[in-house]
């Protein structure tokens, strides 16, 4: 069943049985109101009855109660046997409507011979001393043959309005399904043309369907930038690796040739060998490191002072790294929440990057700033070109190609980092100038726990 069917059908029968109940509340209630307002009327006339047999003066109760017989109707005076001895009508028939004693006042709805009758019973003290019912009898065919017309008019309007609500309820469900048969269609066409395409949004309305409209095409352009980027990737990737492996096929083809008879040729591509393994491994080794960043989000980070981390991952690439390392930490003790080996992974990207591009001191200063830890690290390089440095945390980007590749750069480390720093809530960023050293500034939130 279409969604179209099921919207029409909700509406058409809640609407209906919510028609229905109302419409049979409205009948039961003007029903019972016109019976209860024709009891009152034959209760008032029993009274004015009775005050009329206490006074004094004004004949028999026969006389009386001719006084107060209705056209179409009776009046009459049961005794306990249920036995009427005195029974006043103008309609012969009416005397064998069958009733019976109670001493209590009650009325009640009769049928005799197909009419409605309403009865209203009172005791009274006859003339002789007994007690008996005074009861009075009225026809209340023409109220019930106007609750019958009221009765047939809810039922058509019922009916009629029902027709209305089937009618409403397909136009409302076009109206509703529309824009989502606009989604199928876009989606339809992006499955069958694998494109990117996004659905046409109507701004002047801000419904939860433009809501989702909205979120569709967010996830498409985050989808077509994702594929953008992973082809950039591969394009840039398979271009790096396709460098080492060209180098190592053209020596090993000399070593074929010459590598038994001439030693300097041997030794030549030996060491070439080498060095383009060792960028291959480099390269394999910093695309792992990218898949762990990505990753970041399913680790567990935890509260730590992260003084002693900083200070113990310093000590230990002082011994391998060609530039001092100089650090400061204001206060002596910074707790944030983060995932240990992953925010080791960043400060070690930032210093090998200084390290590279550095022959002079790399200076790391860590301090609290505006409710957040602060880890700068500072070199003395060449700096980055101002052009470049929208795009430095940009993956495979690299400043300068060559220079990248004497030093052995692939253009995944500062993505990493900045990965590493976004997964930890935070940022990264960084001043520089050309010829006047760069400062990278990564920004964390600082735990509440301390």
């Amino acid at each position: 069943m279409s969604l179209r069917t099921r919207i029409q059908l909700s509406i058409t029968v809640l609407l209906a049985i919510l028609l229905l109940i109302a419409n049979i509340t409205i009948y039961v209630m003007f029903k019972n109101a016109s019976i209860k307002s024709e009891q009152e009327l034959l209760q008032s006339t029993a009274r004015h009855i009775i005050e009329e047999l206490h006074k004094e003066g004004n004949g028999t109760t026969e006389e009386v109660l001719h006084t107060y017989l209705i056209s179409d109707g009776m009046i009459r005076l049961i005794d306990r046997k249920g036995e009427s001895d005195l029974n006043l009508t103008r309609e012969n028939s009416y005397k064998k409507i069958k009733t019976s004693f109670q001493n209590d006042q009650f009325e009640d709805v009769l049928t005799f011979n197909g009419s409605k009758f309403i009865m209203v019973s009172t005791p009274i003290i006859h003339d002789n001393g007994s007690i008996v019912n005074l009861q009075i009898i009225q026809n209340a065919d023409g109220m019930f043959s106007n609750l019958q017309d009221l009765k047939g008019v809810l039922i058509f309007t019922s009916f009629l309005v029902i027709g209305i609500l089937c009618i409403a309820g397909w136009l409302l469900g076009r109206v509703i399904t529309r824009p989502i048969h606009r989604f199928i269609s876009t989606m339809k066409m992006i499955e069958e043309e694998e494109s990117y395409q996004q659905i046409e949004i109507t701004k002047s309305e801000r419904d939860e369907l433009n809501q989702l409209g909205m979120t569709f095409n967010s996830m498409m352009r985050k989808l077509e930038d994702s594929y953008l980027k992973q082809e950039q990737f591969v394009s840039d990737a398979s271009h790096e690796l396709k460098t080492p492996l060209t180098v190592i096929s053209g020596y090993v083809s000399l070593l074929k040739r010459w590598g038994s008879t001439r030693p300097e040729v041997l030794k030549e591509a030996i060491d070439s060998i080498e060095s383009e393994s060792a960028r291959m491994k480099f390269m394999t080794e910093q695309l792992i490191q990218l898949a762990s960043a990505e990753k970041l989000g399913e680790f567990a980070k935890e509260p730590m002072d992260i003084v002693p981390i900083v200070s113990g991952t310093i000590e230990r690439l002082r011994r391998t790294y060609k530039n001092e390392i100089a650090w400061t930490t204001d206060p002596k003790r910074i707790v944030a929440e983060i995932h240990e080996q992953s925010f080791i992974q960043l400060l070690v990207i930032l210093l090998d990057n200084a390290n590279k591009y550095s022959n002079d001191v790399i200076q790391v200063e860590l301090q609290e700033h505006d409710g957040n830890v602060r880890l700068s690290v500072i070199d003395n390089g060449p700096g980055i070109p101002e052009e470049a440095q929208p795009y430095i945390f940009d993956r495979m980007y690299r400043v300068d190609k060559n220079r990248s590749r004497k030093t052995g750069g692939t253009g995944l480390g500062l993505f990493i980092a900045k990965r590493i720093s976004e997964r930890h809530g935070g940022s990264i960023s960084l001043i520089s100038k050309e010829g006047h050293g760069t400062t990278f500034i990564v920004s964390l939130p600082i735990s509440e726990v301390q």
